[in-house]
């Protein structure tokens, strides 16, 4: 199963208020999507491939991804493809929260970070996972970094 999950960016310095137009997408493989929970089956390998699509006219790219598992860095995606595995045979069944963040860098614009958060249900069998998932595209908000 591949599903696309597009999270957006950003936080941002406040210069200028400039936030570049980017979006943030991520495809989900081995899960599915329903009322914004990722559900993958424990023991199957939840895989992550993050890109950047640039809505801007000048040239942009990401830097290191972060991940994070329950709060907890799980490791780091850094170059394209940025691809990341979480394996769930350890996991406990449950609800568990995914995060990620990264850099976005957009010429003449400054220096953003990009986020986004995810709860995922580890479910014990296929039987468990929703019969009908929703869209799985979903886009967020862009805002400025507040300090």
């Amino acid at each position: 199963m591949l599903l696309p999950l597009a999270f957006v960016v950003s936080s941002c310095d406040d210069d200028d208020n400039k936030i570049p137009d980017v979006t943030i997408r991520t495809t989900v493989t081995n899960a599915v999507m329903k009322n914004n929970v990722i559900y993958v089956v424990q023991g199957e390998t939840l895989g992550l491939e993050v890109s950047m699509i640039n809505h801007t006219n000048e040239d942009g790219q990401m830097g290191v991804i972060s991940f994070y598992w329950d709060h907890y860095l799980l490791g780091e995606a850094v170059t394209q493809p940025y691809v990341f595995e979480i394996p769930t045979d350890n996991q406990p069944l449950g609800i568990h929260l995914l995060q990620a963040q990264m850099p976005v860098y957009v010429v003449d614009y400054p220096i953003c970070w990009g986020y986004f958060d995810y709860p995922v249900k580890v479910v014990a069998s296929a039987d468990e996972l929703p019969d009908s998932p929703d869209e799985p595209t979903i886009t967020g908000s862009v805002n400025l970094k507040t300090n």
